[in-house]
C-alpha cells in the first residue's frame, strides 16, 4: 500500500473535525482536494473511513480503528524528524522527568525503560524536584513531564495512569491495631506525621483526611523520609496514610497497617503543562499510560477511577 503522510493528516483531520469546511481550512487546502486525498487513502487501503451525506461526516468502524492508530503513527513521525535534524547539528534532544513521591513504585522504572526502549536517542534525566512542589517541577520549567499524585495544581494536564488504594500507618500498640479496617473520621482525628518541606495544602488534605474532620489536622511529628515517618508512627508519636505500595519495606519495626473503609484511593498521573503539545512530551504520556495499563492488567494496581475495598 502506497499510503502517504499528506493522506494520514486529511484524515486526522477530518476524523476530528467531521466537517470538510473546517479540515480543509485547517490543513490550508481547498475542500475538493481534501475530499480528494481521503478518497485516495480509502482506495488505497481498501476501506470506506466516512459516511457522508449532504449534513454531515461521520467515521465508520473501519475509520474509528484508523483514528486509534494514526495520531501516535503521526506523533512517531515527527519526533523521529526532530531527533534525525537535532543529529544532523549536533545536538542530543533531551527530555526532562520531574518525579514527585514515586520513586519507590514499580510504574517509575518501568516508564522510563519503556521509553528509552522507544527512543534510544532521546536522553531522559530525572529531574531533582522539590518536594513542596506538586508539579514535580513541570510549572518552574525544570521538568518537561512529571509523575504526581493527584490533586494537581492549576496549570497542569494531567493523565491518570493507576490508583492505589489510601492505607492507615498505625502504631503497633494502638487501639485501632485490633481492628480489621478503620473508619477515615477516626483516623483523621489523630496527630499525624507529615513531611517537613511539604507545603502543598491540598496533598495535605488528601492524606490527612480533611473531608473527614473538622478543622486543620493535628501534626504529631515532622519527618523528611518515608523511614522518618515510619520511625514516627512506630514510635507512637503519629499515625499516617500512605499508599498500599508502601507495603514494600514491611515488616517495620512497631508499625501495622490496616485499610481505611470507604475512601477514594490515591491516583498517580503524568502531567505536564497545560497546552504542550511538543512530540517527545506525547510519546512520553503514551508510554506512561501504556505502562500504567500494563501493570493493572497484570493486576499490580488499580486503574484509574476504581474504588477500593472497605
Amino acid at each position: 500500500m502506497d499510503v502517504e503522510l499528506r493522506h494520514l493528516r486529511a484524515f486526522h483531520a477530518l476524523a476530528t473535525e467531521l466537517n470538510f469546511t473546517r479540515a480543509a481550512a485547517r490543513l490550508h487546502l481547498t475542500q475538493q482536494a481534501l475530499s480528494n486525498q481521503i478518497k485516495q487513502l480509502e482506495t488505497r487501503i481498501g476501506a470506506t473511513l466516512f459516511q457522508r451525506n449532504s449534513r454531515q461526516v461521520t467515521l465508520t468502524d473501519a475509520g474509528r480503528t484508523l483514528l486509534a492508530r494514526v495520531p501516535d503513527i503521526l506523533d512517531t513521525v515527527g519526533a523521529a524528524i526532530a531527533d534525525t535534524r537535532d543529529t544532523e547539528s549536533g545536538e542530543r534532544t533531551e527530555l526532562i522527568v520531574g518525579i514527585r513521591g514515586v520513586t519507590g513504585l514499580d510504574i517509575t522504572p518501568r516508564v522510563l525503560r519503556a521509553f528509552a526502549a522507544e527512543y534510544p536517542h532521546v536522553a531522559v534525566t530525572v529531574g531533582k524536584v522539590e518536594f513542596d512542589d506538586a508539579s514535580a517541577g513541570v510549572l518552574a520549567g525544570a521538568s518537561d513531564v512529571g509523575l504526581i499524585w493527584l490533586p494537581a495544581p492549576a496549570g497542569l494536564d494531567v493523565t491518570p495512569l493507576l490508583s492505589e488504594e489510601r492505607i492507615a500507618l498505625l502504631p503497633a500498640d494502638h487501639p485501632f491495631a485490633a481492628d480489621t479496617a478503620v473508619r477515615p473520621e477516626d483516623l483523621a482525628v489523630q496527630p499525624f506525621a507529615w513531611w517537613t518541606d511539604n507545603r502543598d495544602l491540598a496533598a495535605r488534605d488528601f492524606m490527612t483526611l480533611a473531608d473527614y474532620r473538622e478543622g486543620q489536622a493535628t501534626i504529631g511529628a515532622e519527618v523528611a523520609t518515608l523511614e522518618d515517618l515510619l520511625a514516627a508512627v512506630g514510635s507512637g508519636q503519629a499515625v499516617a496514610v500512605s499508599v498500599a505500595s508502601v507495603s514494600r519495606f514491611f515488616p517495620w519495626s512497631g508499625v501495622i497497617t490496616r485499610p481505611l473503609v470507604d475512601v477514594a484511593p490515591a491516583v498517580l498521573a503524568v502531567a505536564c503543562r497545560a497546552g504542550d503539545t511538543r512530540p517527545l512530551v506525547a510519546a512520553f504520556i503514551r508510554t506512561a499510560t501504556k505502562v500504567g495499563a500494563d501493570l493493572a492488567a497484570e493486576g499490580a494496581t488499580e486503574p484509574p477511577g476504581s474504588t477500593p475495598g472497605g
